[in-house]
């Protein structure tokens, strides 16, 4: 008797804990993420996979990765991905990529992913991620590969110029802080910070960003600079496209740059189906 009104009492219960469970960790069941990976500077190789084990997967959020098969650029393993194909079966992208060359027919892939309106994370070099240059070897496209030298404004919207010099000291010298037009986007609302951060001090510039971009986060190399935009997203033409500068080892060890990451993807995962 007693056990028959134990069940009865959980059987009750249910749908009241079920209630209770926050969004958090009933949404996001099953939303597969795809990193794409080829950069060797800023280790994400590392930070990343971090990241989606203690952010992500308590969420029921998949994470598979793809790297860069090798670093040397005088190798093809420099630009050799394998299964890129797993991306078309993907809700979101994570891409942090250097100046990485996939085959045509990956690029392909890649390209009708974010084309398509899914949501795309791009980290710091995603700004060049697939970008050819002149100075230095293997920064050009070998043959059967391809390269989108104009990614930087076909998906960000703002044009990659570079960045300023190290400064001596602290990496962790440069100020961020939420612009107040930003105060009340759903990504802004996630983060587990309301004032200045510290970012890296090897800033990122870029020019001509396009008007219909939305900056979350701007920062200065110093007060005789003007002020860039270091986080924003760009939803002009369909996209659902977040980025940001920050993305080195000691950025992504702070909690305020992992909050920011985690609420990126899920403001991306949220406008999955709509």
């Amino acid at each position: 008797m007693k056990s028959r009104s134990l069940l009865l009492g959980l059987f009750l219960l249910t749908p009241f804990l079920w209630s209770c469970q926050s969004k958090d960790e009933v949404s996001y069941k099953g939303k597969r993420a795809f990193f794409l990976i080829g950069e060797h500077e800023y280790g994400t190789p590392e930070s990343l996979p971090a990241f989606a084990k203690s952010h992500l997967e308590p969420l029921g959020i998949e994470s598979s990765f793809v790297f860069a098969a090798g670093n040397d650029r005088n190798s093809p393993l420099c630009h050799s991905f394998d299964g890129i194909a797993a991306l078309e079966t993907a809700d979101i992208l994570v891409l942090s990529t250097r100046r990485r060359f996939p085959t045509i027919e990956d690029m392909v892939i890649i390209r009708n992913f974010i084309d398509s309106g899914k949501p795309v994370i791009g980290l710091r070099t995603a700004s060049h991620a697939f970008g050819e240059r002149e100075k230095g070897e293997g920064y050009q496209a070998p043959e059967g590969h391809a390269s989108w030298n104009t990614i930087d404004v076909d998906m960000l919207g703002a044009k990659y110029t570079g960045h300023y010099k190290e400064k001596e000291g602290s990496p962790l010298q440069v100020s961020a802080w939420i612009e107040e037009s930003a105060t009340n986007h759903s990504i802004v609302k996630n983060l587990s910070f309301k004032g200045p951060i510290d970012i890296g001090n090897k800033l990122y510039t870029y020019i001509e960003r396009d008007p219909a971009t939305n900056v979350l986060l701007s920062a200065k190399w110093d007060e005789n600079e003007e002020a860039h935009p270091v986080a924003w997203i760009n939803e002009k033409g369909g996209k659902r496209i977040f980025y940001m500068s920050p993305g080195s080892l000691d950025e992504m060890a702070t909690p305020e740059i992992k909050s920011l990451l985690k609420a990126a993807v899920l403001w991306g995962l949220d406008g999955v189906g709509d």
